[in-house]
Order: structure tokens, then C-alpha cells, then sequence
């Protein structure tokens, strides 16, 4: 089994350095760019489903990946970014801004990490060999952590940038291994 992680394209709030969190922002045209790039780069990888966010940033760039592979496409709120409450949409260019919502993520981080690991069992049990999953930068590192068992606090050893790919390969013990991190050749 071989498992692809794909963060969506850039939005304007990705530009303004704002958390988006569960708001439903679109891609910006950086962003279609971006995702456009990434699926002529995917464009001959194997897939037999895609995974996606059902927030209009991640299902965008799904969709866009699809056009080349016109498979079966699940898209799911369980792949939803955290929702970041207060935080979403205030500038992160704020030093007070960044040290209360670091606070807030730290506190939030198990919950969630634990949600979307919950729904990564299914999606490991789906029966596919090879898997894409759309998401967001919280969603993917939650995924990273849940694949390579490591604890919700190692999620800050991942950096995850727009349209990035990580790619995983299940070994003979059904652990995965990482083969590909934070990969945006395709930019």
C-alpha cells in the first residue's frame, strides 16, 4: 500500500499569513496554479482514490488532481482542518496573536490529531493500494504522526507547504515507512 498526502493550493489568507482553520476559503490563482502543476506531476503516479477535505481549498485541488486520474473521489469533513475558533482569519504577523494561538493548538492538537487518525484507519482499510489524501496542513501532519506512530507533540518536526507531497509505504509489518517529505519540486 502506498499512501500520498497532498496539501491544498494557496489561498490569500495562506498569503496573508491568517489561520483559516474550518472557513470555507477558496484557492487563490497561485493556488489553481500550484494545484495544476502538482497533478501534471501526479500525472502518471498510480491511484485508485482520492480522499479529500470537503472544505472548497482541498476538494478544489482534488478535483484538479483527478482530471488526470478519473477515480473514485470520498470527499469527507472528517479531513476538515481544526476548526481554530477565534483565531481564524487574524493576522499571524501579530506576535501576540502567535503566542496565544500556539497555546490554543497545543491545547486543541490531541483532540483532533485523534479524530483524523480515527478516519485514517478507515481509509487505510479501504482496500486501495494506492491512496491520495487532500487536506490541510493540520490534517497532514495529524496523518504523518498517525503513520509513522509518533506522538501528537513530534507534529512540529513536518514542515507542509502548499501543494507539498508526502508519500508513505506500508512494510511487511504493516508499519509505514516515509519516502517522500514536504516535496514541491513540481513548484
Amino acid at each position: 500500500m502506498r499512501i500520498t498526502t497532498i496539501r491544498h493550493g494557496e489561498t490569500n489568507w495562506n498569503r496573508e499569513r491568517k489561520p483559516q482553520g474550518s472557513c470555507d476559503i477558496e484557492l487563490n490563482e497561485t493556488g489553481i496554479s500550484q494545484a495544476k502543476k502538482l497533478a501534471t506531476r501526479l500525472a502518471h503516479e498510480p491511484c485508485d482514490i482520492i480522499y479529500t477535505s470537503d472544505l472548497l481549498r482541498a476538494k478544489k485541488t482534488a478535483e484538479i488532481i483527478n482530471e488526470y486520474h478519473g477515480v473514485e473521489m470520498v470527499v469527507s469533513p472528517q479531513l476538515r482542518e481544526s476548526s481554530f475558533g477565534e483565531f481564524e482569519g487574524k493576522s499571524l504577523n501579530d506576535p501576540e496573536v502567535v503566542t496565544a494561538f500556539g497555546k490554543f493548538l497545543d491545547e486543541r492538537a490531541p483532540v483532533y490529531f485523534a479524530q483524523v487518525q480515527n478516519y485514517l484507519k478507515e481509509i487505510v482499510s479501504c482496500g486501495k493500494e494506492n491512496i491520495f489524501i487532500v487536506g490541510h496542513f493540520g490534517t497532514i501532519r495529524a496523518i504523518i504522526c498517525g503513520l509513522l506512530a509518533l506522538p501528537v507533540e513530534d507534529r512540529g518536526l513536518f514542515a507542509i507547504g502548499n501543494t507539498a507531497i508526502h508519500t508513505f509505504k506500508k512494510r511487511d509489518d504493516d508499519s509505514f515507512a516515509m519516502i517522500l517529505e514536504n516535496d514541491i519540486e513540481h513548484l
